[in-house]
């Protein structure tokens, strides 16, 4: 299968699980959360209520769900030292996604043109900042 066709089916898969979530509630408090994926960190901003609460779920050991989010270029002001970042308005959390989006945060600054959307399937909150 061609890149631009699994990433296409990638983008398709976020569509569908971002649909999932409640929007985002006008004038909600982001809460930024540090995401360990085998032992490299990035830190993840959210502004839905619902998905703030499976975060700190997964905090907590309360789930196994792990981030799924557009990727976005620069750090977003909150994802230093990554030239990357998730969108905030549209990052959830999922139990599971196709491969295709998997990866540790250094691969994907490696190759952040080639991701659409992240999944970084060993990804666990760590920490709320």
């Amino acid at each position: 299968m061609s890149t631009v066709l699994r990433l296409g089916a990638a983008g398709v898969l976020l569509g569908l699980l971002s649909g999932c979530g409640a929007p985002s509630a006008p004038g909600a408090a982001p809460a930024d959360f540090v995401i360990d994926v085998v032992g490299e960190r990035f830190v993840l901003r959210l502004t839905d209520p619902e998905t703030i609460a499976m975060a700190e779920a997964n905090l907590r050991g309360a789930n196994t769900r792990f981030p799924l989010g557009t990727v976005r270029r620069g750090d977003g002001g909150f994802n230093q030292p990554w030239s990357w970042h998730l969108d905030p308005d549209d990052t959830t959390f999922v139990e599971l996604a196709i491969e295709i989006c998997d990866g540790r945060p250094s691969y994907l600054e490696a190759h952040v043109d080639e991701y659409p959307v992240y999944c970084p399937w060993g990804g666990r909150v760590v920490e709320r900042r």
